[in-house]
């Protein structure tokens, strides 16, 4: 999934680079934004469902 995310942030900044529009530009910095949240959120749900198998009070 990281490998995805990394293509992709790779994908937005290289078609940022090509842009002279700011609108645009703000847009792109968004999307990179929101891939590294989502990122960070399926990072998350991942530690907390580890945490939940090993944890025998969460059961």
């Amino acid at each position: 999934m990281v490998a995805n995310n990394d293509w992709l942030l790779q994908q937005i900044e290289q078609i940022k680079q090509d842009q002279n529009n700011f609108k645009l530009s703000s847009f792109l910095d968004g999307a990179v934004d929101l891939v590294q949240e989502q990122q960070k959120r399926l990072q998350q749900a991942h530690d907390e469902l580890d945490g939940r198998t090993w944890s025998p009070d969460k059961w």
